[in-house]
């Protein structure tokens, strides 16, 4: 049976990687350790989800582990070996990156290299793929010109009409502190992939959310919007 490592397994999108993989057949091992709780509160707070995979999938396996623990990274990949990495581990919020700038980039950016660095050294056939964010942008993409539709605005150059290129620059921009570490992130996961032959990859998604997302006022708006509704809060 394959291994697959996914971090930030009891997140809103390493819980979907692991559910889904889990299904097609993979021994899943998630690395977790709540960070969220202790970066948003209790509404941050993501052991019900971890409880629930380990309640409902018989070939997944939990790791308690800070990935800023370099030796303790480093052994467990040693030790697992997987056939394929799944990196969604991150500290996610610009307001929460200000106010502890050493946490967001030791997470974002030291935590993503320590996963890498392990991986070139355990199993660098391994595909490491890298949830970053469309943040990665800053405010570059607010340079292009809009146009009003209907019911909505879209680009206004027909070069942008299937969304902005992965080309498009990333510097020369203001991103938020969070951002910059999310920038760092991307770019050492695809120097690995360049400079060391390793298959890497890093996605940019944005506004993403779901069932599973432990939503807070200062990141997973959408989730915590939808919470208060249901909760008459105001």
């Amino acid at each position: 049976m394959k291994i697959l490592l996914v971090t930030g397994s009891s997140g809103l999108i390493g819980s979907e990687v692991v559910e889904s993989f889990s299904r097609d057949g993979w021994q899943v091992h998630g690395v977790d350790n709540n960070m969220r709780a202790e970066f948003f509160g209790p509404g941050g707070d993501t052991r019900w989800n971890q409880q629930r995979l380990l309640g409902s999938l018989k070939n997944f396996s939990h790791h308690e582990l800070d990935i800023r623990n370099r030796p303790a990274v480093l052994a467990l990949l040693r030790e697992l070996k997987p056939a394929a990495i799944v990196h969604t581990a991150a500290q996610p919020s610009h307001d929460l990156a200000a106010s502890r700038p050493f946490d967001d980039f030791d997470v974002n950016a030291g935590g993503t290299l320590n996963l890498l660095e392990a991986a070139r050294l355990a199993c660098p056939e391994s595909p490491f793929v890298h949830m970053s964010t469309n943040k990665v942008y800053g405010d570059a993409p607010n340079e292009i010109g809009l146009k009003e539709l209907e019911k909505r605005w879209d680009y206004a150059d027909p070069a942008y009409a299937d969304g902005i290129k992965e080309t498009f620059r990333i510097d020369q921009s203001k991103h938020s502190l969070f951002g910059a570490s999310k920038v760092a992130a991307d770019v050492m996961v695809q120097e690995y992939g360049r400079y060391f032959g390793m298959p890497t990859c890093a996605l940019r998604g944005g506004c993403l959310t779901g069932p599973n997302h432990s939503g807070v006022e200062l990141h997973g708006f959408l989730s915590y919007l939808i919470k208060c509704n249901l909760e008459g809060r105001t």
